[in-house]
């Protein structure tokens, strides 16, 4: 990677961002759609009611002209936008679960659907609560780069949240096929070999009967994070895994029983990884990644549940001592 390549694609997505926010009052996450869509458009400005400003397209046109996207590799972008993504819960003061899913859980998640799929066949990945599409991104840039064949969906069913997934998909050139509605209720979703969710935690706002979800309460409302593992179920293929990711406390709480029980009777428990505490600001709001497979003709329970934690990503040597010992647990499992 060419790092001034980067900072050079950096300075013009805040600056420009920056700008828009400011002469149209706007949030940062609209600016940055905004802007990406100007750079998408070979730099011409959208004017709406006179805005932005005369001055301040000036300034947005000269920042256009000194940038050439089609010069960055993939990589190159994908990281200027990472930089922008960190900026923009900063800027927005983002709620946890519209919060971008980090590159670093993305990178971990990788090394193990690296180690369970051939990432050179055609797959297809889904993520029912994909937000800004981070994590999808992640995945894409780190394994299938090279590989025509992957098809990625994305659901989710905030509006803005949405519009940012495509506008960063289209400064990737990433395809992908975002769906705008709520996940729970009946998706026109092709069957997926991997399902991927960095899971929003807390009560779904509408109650669901148990006749609907398994997962669900019998009174009151029920946890989303729960419906939507479930849900990922419903759309995932005979043998197939799920990677979700939640608070590592959820695994601590009474409540887990109760998925953990859907859980076993519709497929296995394969892993549970606590990603590194350095990553978070307490044990409190650690998370980890739950790796579970749907039942089928090839899969089967491992005899051991592989539950450890991922060392510190500095620590070269500790890092490649623990993916190799993830790589022999999966040998000796034979899954």
């Amino acid at each position: 990677m060419d790092i001034s390549k980067i900072e050079k694609f950096y300075t013009v997505l805040i600056e420009s961002t920056q700008l828009i926010k400011e002469d149209l009052n706007i949030s940062f996450i609209e600016a940055f759609i905004e802007s990406g869509e100007n750079i998408l458009d070979n730099g011409t400005i959208q004017v709406e009611n006179d805005l932005p400003s005369p001055d301040v397209r000036d300034e947005l046109r000269e920042l256009y002209a000194s940038l050439s996207i089609k010069e960055l590799t993939l990589q190159e972008r994908k990281k200027a936008v990472q930089m922008m993504l960190i900026n923009m819960v900063k800027e927005d003061g983002m709620q946890v679960n519209h919060q971008p899913t980090p590159d670093g859980i993305g990178v971990i998640l990788s090394h193990f659907i690296d180690l369970f799929f051939d990432t050179n066949k055609s797959l297809h990945l889904a993520d029912l609560s994909v937000g800004s599409g981070n994590l999808l991104y992640t995945l894409s840039t780190t394994l299938f780069s090279e590989n025509n064949s992957v098809k990625l969906t994305g659901v989710e069913n905030d509006e803005l949240l949405i519009s940012l997934a495509s506008t960063i998909s289209a400064l990737l050139d990433i395809s992908i096929n975002l769906m705008h509605q709520d996940a729970l209720q009946p998706l026109l979703l092709d069957p997926v070999d991997i399902m991927i969710t960095d899971l929003p935690i807390g009560y779904y706002p509408k109650e669901v009967k148990t006749d609907q979800y398994q997962t669900a309460f019998e009174d009151g409302l029920s946890y989303s994070h729960y419906l939507l593992i479930e849900q990922g179920f419903n759309y995932l293929k005979e043998n197939g895994y799920a990677f979700y990711i939640l608070p590592t406390n959820v695994f601590e709480s009474e409540e887990v029983k109760h998925l953990l029980k859907y859980v076993h009777s519709n497929g296995h428990v394969q892993s549970i990884i606590h990603m590194p505490l350095e990553w978070f600001s307490s044990q409190k709001s650690r998370k980890s990644l739950f790796v579970v497979q749907k039942k089928g003709n090839n899969s089967k329970q491992v005899s051991e549940v592989l539950v450890a934690d991922v060392p510190s990503v500095k620590d070269e040597s500790a890092f490649k001592a623990f993916l190799l010992d993830i790589k022999q647990w999966k040998e000796k499992e034979s899954i």
